[in-house]
């Protein structure tokens, strides 16, 4: 049974998938669940696009017949080599179907289950947890010192460089997205050319468009409890096409920020090592800690809660997104200065 972090994913993948039969990927972040997904499956199969030895499944197949999963991992390759199957859009409702096939699998094919935002104690990525021969990695969105990294890293591998300050900026103009990151960066690489030095005035033209730091301004704008900023800087967003399911990610990994500080303070850590933590932008700290002081854990948590029923609502109820969204924001920039 393996729950495993980034780097023993990483080295997992790098030994070929060979240590684990079935691994479930999941988290908020779908680019980084996607990416890790393509990562696992190359371990095993160079061509994805090869029907022999990559193979598709729905959970309404797997739930409405266990031996369908049962027989496509059991088959053999007609080609030879080594085989993947994999699921994607898997939920809690699959565990039933699984309880008992997963720890009785030990075939040679890697089954791949990818799910959106599964909470740690819920019953599928528990059941792949204490699972022998299975693991589960959870996927949060890139922030603070690790997507930092990420840009160093990709800029690197293109053969680019960059100042701390450009990688800084660029880091802070990116979104919580694995894919839209790597989009924005292949941008940047591509706008460069021959060029290897990367310089602000480059980043700027890249990266740093409006939308990224209006995106910004309005995130501070909620947590302060600004709401004419906040319906301006909305409307705004709006008007340019910003989708507002992303907009409520941004927001909750904003506000889990402020629960994080709150929490260190609260088990008796210094606010001032808490906030550096978060390698917040240099022109943000200050407003972030006097935003600090209007926020609690329980304040918070509703926040948290106001968020994810209004992102669930905008997928499933059909009530206009934008206005969903709207309300949300105003009801917790009011909540922020009660």
């Amino acid at each position: 049974m393996s729950k495993l972090t980034a780097d023993s994913f990483e080295a997992f993948v790098k030994g070929g998938a060979k240590t684990l039969r079935a691994v479930l990927i999941y988290g908020q972040d779908d680019g980084l669940v996607e990416e890790s997904r393509i990562k696992a499956a190359r371990a095993v199969v160079d061509d994805l696009k090869d029907p022999f030895r990559a193979v598709w499944l729905t959970p309404a197949q797997i739930k409405e017949d266990i031996s369908a999963l049962s027989a496509e991992a059991n088959a053999l390759s007609l080609m030879g080599g080594r085989r993947v199957i994999m699921v994607r859009g898997a939920d809690n409702t699959l565990t039933a179907a699984l309880k008992d096939f997963l720890p009785a699998y030990d075939g040679d094919a890697l089954l791949l289950f990818t799910a959106g935002a599964l909470k740690t104690k819920d019953s599928l990525p528990a059941l792949f947890e204490k699972t022998a021969g299975a693991g589960v990695l959870a996927c949060y969105a890139d922030e603070g010192a690790a997507l930092k990294r990420l840009v160093w890293q990709t800029l690197t591998d293109a053969g680019k460089t960059a100042a701390p300050d450009v990688i800084e900026f660029i880091a802070e103009n990116l979104g919580a997205d694995r894919l839209m990151s790597r989009s924005e960066l292949n941008k940047l690489i591509t706008y460069m050319g021959n060029e290897t030095a990367i310089s602000m005035d480059d980043a700027t033209a890249c990266v740093g468009d409006a939308s990224a730091l209006s995106v910004d301004q309005l995130l501070y704008a909620l947590s302060g409890g600004s709401q004419a900023e906040l319906h301006q800087t909305l409307d705004r967003l709006f008007a340019e096409g910003e989708s507002p399911i992303s907009l409520l990610r941004a927001a909750s990994m904003h506000l889990k920020r402020f629960h994080i500080v709150l929490g260190k303070i609260e088990d008796g850590g210094s606010a001032e090592e808490a906030v550096k933590a978060l390698f917040l932008h240099f022109k943000r700290v200050n407003q972030f800690k006097e935003q600090l002081c209007l926020w609690n854990l329980a304040k918070i948590g509703r926040a948290m809660d106001l968020l994810t029923q209004a992102e669930q609502d905008c997928k499933k109820t059909g009530r206009p997104q934008q206005l969903t969204v709207a309300r949300v924001f105003m009801q917790i920039a009011a909540q922020a200065r009660k």
